[in-house]
């Protein structure tokens, strides 16, 4: 908070654009029926009355929403912003994250207290690793490769390797040790989800007008958070109906429980995988190169109006001109931890900073 209230420099507007209640009303219930719609599959089944009316009622009005943003002066959601091709694909690329690495989380949590018997504290100092490697690597990358190769080979490999380390987790067994089955994953997969967010939260806010920087900054969390809700929701479902029918049909043993509950992370981690795969796809068809991510800032360069010349004054009266008034681009800083909001920084004219004397 400290930081905050001393670094960050806001401005409020003049005269603030009206809320968009209705879009804001008709995105929240939407996403909550989906959400709902999945979980409650979990326990009344796919075919239950109230799974088929939360989803139906969801997409409707998602469907609502869209209208609301083309029709409302001032939407919520611009969509100029999610149907550019290299945003779009940005958003893509960390809803998918989010599906994995909120998988992984829980159902490795699972399986590292109940299966192994690991209590809470140590499991969760036990994902440590993974934590450390994604600090790291999006750091570096963002530094050092991101401006030379770009986000589209960086996604895409970070995806792969996010891919290769679910099915990696994908292979455990009740026998699993740590140190064999877990860590190695753990840092393949924090070096790969390094990569992603690092390039993906600055392709997500490359070339943005300065009036659309805010809703495309919130959107990268929001991406995150939307798809782990559903991708945890729907894997909750189809992990507890797998866990069910391997006991049906291997009930005897005193490690059954163990063994069909390990049956059905291991179903997660290769749907986890399969996305991931299918993630590093979309980001080389949809995500920009180095030479297109360049050509996006300058755009946004471009778009920044120039300060009108002033008419020189009378040598005999001269006049007191004012201090043009500049506008900074716009700086983007990603924090790629779990969360992976951009931090927007617009900058402060010189004339402000500096007092006038």
């Amino acid at each position: 908070m400290a930081g905050a209230l001393a670094f960050i420099r806001g401005s409020r507007p003049a005269s603030p654009p009206r809320m968009d209640w209705p879009g804001a009303v008709l995105a929240c219930s939407g996403l909550f029926l989906i959400v709902f719609g999945f979980s409650r599959a979990e326990t009344a089944g796919w075919t239950a009355t109230a799974t088929l009316g939360s989803l139906v009622l969801g997409a409707v009005l998602l469907t609502g929403f869209i209208v609301a943003e083309r029709r409302s002066s001032h939407p919520l959601l611009p969509l100029r912003v999610i149907l550019d091709r290299t945003r779009g694909g940005s958003y893509v690329a960390v809803g998918i994250t989010g599906i994995a690495l909120f998988a992984i989380f829980l159902f490795l949590t699972f399986y590292l207290q109940q299966v192994k018997g690991y209590s809470p504290l140590t499991t969760g100092l036990l994902f440590l690793p993974m934590i450390a490697g994604i600090l790291i690597a999006s750091t570096l990358y963002s530094v050092v490769l991101l401006p030379r190769v770009g986000p589209r080979l960086l996604v895409a490999a970070g995806m792969l390797l996010g891919a290769g380390g679910s099915a990696y987790l994908a292979q455990l067994t009740v026998t699993s040790s740590y140190l064999g089955g877990v860590l190695p994953p753990l840092l393949i997969m924090g070096l790969g989800f390094g990569l992603i967010f690092a390039s993906a939260v600055n392709s997500a806010t490359a070339g943005v007008p300065r009036q659309d920087s805010g809703v495309a900054s919130a959107l990268v969390n929001t991406m995150q958070q939307v798809g782990g809700s559903i991708g945890i929701s729907v894997l909750s479902t189809i992990t507890a109906s797998a866990t069910a029918s391997y006991l049906i049909a291997h009930h005897a043993g005193p490690q059954a429980p163990a063994v069909a509950a390990t049956h059905g992370y291991t179903l997660a981690f290769t749907i986890s995988a399969a996305l991931l795969g299918l993630g590093a796809i979309l980001a080389i068809l949809m995500l920009p190169s180095r030479k297109r991510l360049e050509e996006l800032g300058s755009e946004a360069s471009a778009l920044i109006p120039e300060p009108e010349p002033e008419a020189a004054a009378p040598a005999l009266a001269p006049q007191p001109q004012a201090a043009p008034e500049l506008h900074p681009p716009v700086k983007v800083m990603p924090v790629a931890l779990l969360c992976c909001s951009p931090v927007i920084d617009p900058g402060l004219p010189p004339a402000a900073a500096t007092p006038s004397t």
